[in-house]
């Protein structure tokens, strides 16, 4: 898993998604400074502090459960423009990505077969990565890489979503509202598909 760093909110915002990713933050923060074998310059964490990662990982997709996507408006790589009234009343599933990421790149087979079972049903794939759009399009534009809408040069959508760490997707009910969401670290790189199409074929009926 790729770690994302940003910028810490102040807790009197409340219980949202981006408070949520600031105790993730937070958390992780600490664990890293803390941990004995980064004391000693070496590569992985001990037990301990991976038990702890895992902690803070399930916390926060609890903590994001049932709250409110931020204001999206933005446009893929093969022109399609999107705004937050042309995502409701769909289930949405959002992945964000980069291209340079080997975890994000091993799960997209899982991601696809979610795209060829459930893209023609009322449902919205978008893939949000932080690459420039012209590193993306020779590789993941018609090339049946990565089936997902593709938006590049998503750090700020990204900013405003406050996760840590790549991949990281998110199911969202028809009404804007998390109903799933999880890290790279938190599940099997090609099981994706097994976690969400269960939730969207819940959400369909």
């Amino acid at each position: 898993m790729a770690i994302a760093i940003f910028p810490l909110l102040s807790n009197a915002q409340g219980q949202t998604i981006q408070t949520c990713g600031s105790k993730l933050y937070q958390a992780q923060k600490t664990i890293y400074a803390n941990d004995t074998t980064q004391k000693y310059g070496l590569k992985h964490l001990s037990s301990h502090s991976s038990l702890a990662l895992q902690k803070a990982s399930n916390e926060w997709s609890e903590c994001v459960r049932g709250k409110k996507i931020p204001d999206l408006e933005f446009t893929t790589i093969n022109g399609k423009r999107y705004r937050n009234a042309d995502l409701r009343g769909k289930v949405l599933v959002i992945n964000f990505w980069f291209k340079g990421c080997g975890p994000c790149v091993a799960e997209m087979p899982s991601l696809n077969k979610l795209v060829k079972e459930f893209g023609t049903k009322n449902v919205n794939f978008i893939g949000f990565a932080t690459d420039e759009e012209q590193a993306l399009k020779p590789m993941y534009l018609n090339t049946g890489k990565f089936l997902f809408d593709i938006s590049a040069n998503a750090g700020d959508i990204a900013q405003k979503f406050v996760f840590s760490g790549f991949p990281t997707t998110y199911v969202v009910d028809q009404n804007g509202l998390i109903v799933k969401a999880w890290t790279g670290n938190m599940v099997s790189m090609g099981q994706p598909y097994d976690i969400v199409a269960p939730i969207v074929r819940s959400l369909l009926r």
